[in-house]
């Protein structure tokens, strides 16, 4: 980890228009190694830094607990973005969301800040750092636009079975922590298809409707976070721009 942040150290010093990007599959830890590095660039470089989340979930008013949302208690004083962005019954591309966080990361460089990009939203990490363009109705075009700014990218490894055990660790804490509440909150509401597939909704409204038992929600939960961890991981595979922290 040290040679982590000497590395951090390095790139923030000598590039000019420093952005760091902390990726990785769910439950790999990346909410808390931004604060990490937050609290480093703080405390040993005088640097003040901003987090903006990269997550297609995350950006919805209510959807908390499926998300996996960081709380204001666990943010430890440092500005996050990118949270709470719209109500759940509206849609936000991968465009749009690629135009509010080119916004958000000129505002934090206007701040003398260093912007950090923390998610594992595959499509829109990219979008951002590899600066997709897009056509006037949002969707994507295979064509990119050299970087606005300088990155670096670091992932969170974690061997695959350790990986599982946290995933499995992390929903069952998730589940139990007001998940089903959350769901029949959200299920009352007219939301949009998107953040109705938040992970665990359809589990937890087939327990509701009592269609299975509240341990076969849970599994099934469980899994489906393990498959979204393996597309991940699948994603950013063999990835030369990507440095991973053990």
């Amino acid at each position: 980890m040290k040679e982590i942040f000497q590395l951090i150290t390095k790139f923030v010093q000598e590039k000019p228009s420093p952005v760091l990007e902390i990726l990785g599959a769910t439950a790999s830890g990346k909410t808390d190694f931004s604060i990490q590095v937050a609290q480093f660039l703080a405390r040993k470089q005088n640097l003040k830094s901003e987090i903006i989340s990269v997550d297609s979930r995350q950006i919805y008013k209510g959807i908390n607990v499926a998300s996996g949302k960081i709380t204001t208690e666990e943010m430890k004083s440092i500005p996050h973005h990118g949270l709470d962005l719209i109500d759940p019954d509206q849609r936000f591309s991968a465009y749009e969301f690629q135009q509010y966080a080119f916004k958000k990361i000129e505002e934090i460089f206007s701040r003398k800040a260093i912007p950090i990009l923390c998610g594992g939203t595959m499509l829109w990490l990219d979008a951002i750092s590899e600066n997709y363009v897009f056509s006037q109705d949002g969707s994507k075009s295979t064509q990119k636009s050299d970087p606005l700014y300088d990155y670096l990218k670091l992932g969170m490894h974690w061997e695959r079975e350790a990986l599982y055990d946290r995933i499995n660790n992390r929903t069952q804490i998730l589940f139990n922590s007001g998940m089903i509440e959350e769901t029949q909150k959200m299920l009352d509401l007219n939301i949009c298809k998107s953040a109705k597939t938040s992970l665990g909704y359809e589990e937890v409204e087939a327990f509701l409707s009592g269609d299975i038992s509240k341990e076969e929600a849970l599994q099934r939960y469980q899994k489906l976070n393990r498959n979204y961890a393996k597309r991940q991981l699948t994603w950013w595979r063999r990835r030369e721009d990507i440095i991973w922290v053990e």
